[in-house]
């Protein structure tokens, strides 16, 4: 599979640049995916989706042996198995819609809206500068300034971000999240 994506690389740096973040990251990619999708082919999809990301997003590394270019894929990556697992249930979703009585109950339904999966999508519906450090801090236990190292930007910055992301989150949420 390398050397399909080493065909789609543009010049021998972009292919020596890929070849190791390639050989670096793979395993992290799906073990990373595999933890959201639970099941092994989809998560080749998902690292598959994500190394054409990266491909096309490559100028934007600098150092592939980096905090930085680490978040940088796991997010990525991240995203692609979200995309591919809110696909899945979406299809799942509208199938128990159908079967679910008309007399039930408000207030159970509000509950079960509050679930984990129910707040990381709404956080993939983030502006991607609030998301990736919303994923890195509550999806990977990422502290202030270890997300600022993995992103490229400054401490205060990362702290910023977080604190908007989490009011928009909040919106999203309908009020819910009062942080």
């Amino acid at each position: 599979m390398l050397s399909f994506y080493l065909s789609l690389a543009e010049s021998e740096e972009e292919k020596g640049k890929f070849e190791q973040i390639y050989q670096m990251y793979k395993g992290l990619m799906i073990s990373c995916a595999y933890s959201i999708l639970k099941e092994e082919s989809l998560s080749e999809d998902a690292v598959h989706e994500a190394f054409m990301r990266i491909l096309k997003n490559l100028s934007k590394i600098d150092e592939v042996d980096s905090p930085r270019t680490r978040g940088f894929v796991i997010v990525i990556t991240e995203n692609c198995a979200k995309t591919i697992y809110n696909k899945i249930n979406r299809v799942k979703l509208v199938e128990l819609n159908e079967n679910i009585p008309l007399d039930e109950n408000i207030e159970q339904r509000a509950e079960q809206n509050l679930t984990a999966e129910y707040i990381a999508q709404k956080i993939s519906e983030l502006p991607d500068n609030y998301r990736s450090v919303m994923t890195l801090k509550y999806l990977h236990g990422m502290n202030d300034r270890e997300i600022a190292r993995a992103l490229g930007i400054s401490h205060a910055l990362a702290r910023k971000r977080l604190e908007r992301g989490r009011k928009a989150l909040g919106k999203l949420l309908g009020g819910i999240i009062d942080e």
